[in-house]
């Protein structure tokens, strides 16, 4: 009887460390495909800044749900609506972009999870150098098989707002 009680108790273990697996497995591809996703996004991101015929809303709402907000570096909330139309106007006055990510992690907790990545962008804008340090974080929701951004913040260093401000005041306060 003793026995019996042990084998169905180390069976229930196998049974539960199973389950387990399977969840970090699960939650490992879905932290896998929210860095592909972001990854993906910036690659079309720096084709378009690089003349690709590309609809910049279209991109923004493949990736970014209609209702996010983004915290921006300089302080501001904006809707995405917002963000749409400034990548709109920044467009024509962008040149030689590039961009690559670093340090990121992402995190998932069932249909909703975070990604943190430092976004590093070098271009001139209005034949002004940047070269932009930005964290950036994302809250990410599970729609429809794909993993839209529901919230955005970004941060950035003090070289980085020093550059927006000095291209800023020599077009006379337009920036990016």
């Amino acid at each position: 009887m003793n026995r019996f009680i042990l084998l169905v108790l180390v069976g229930l273990c196998a049974c539960g460390q199973s389950q387990k697996n399977a969840g970090y497995n699960e939650a490992a591809q879905d932290e896998k495909q929210i860095r592909a996703e972001i990854a993906d996004f910036h690659a079309a991101l720096q084709r378009l800044y690089s003349g690709a015929r590309l609809d910049s809303d279209s991109l923004m709402d493949a990736y970014f749900d209609h209702d996010v907000y983004y915290v921006t570096y300089w302080g501001t909330s904006e809707p995405i609506d917002s963000t749409k139309a400034r990548l709109r106007r920044a467009l024509p006055h962008i040149k030689n972009y590039e961009n690559r990510l670093e340090a990121m992690n992402a995190k998932v907790y069932a249909d909703g999870g975070y990604v943190f990545f430092i976004l590093r962008q070098k271009y001139e804008l209005n034949g002004h150098l940047m070269d932009e340090y930005l964290p950036t974080t994302w809250v990410m929701e599970r729609k429809e098989g794909f993993w839209k951004v529901v919230h955005a913040q970004r941060s950035a260093d003090l070289q980085t707002i020093q550059q927006l401000m000095q291209a800023a005041s020599a077009q006379g306060g337009s920036s990016k």
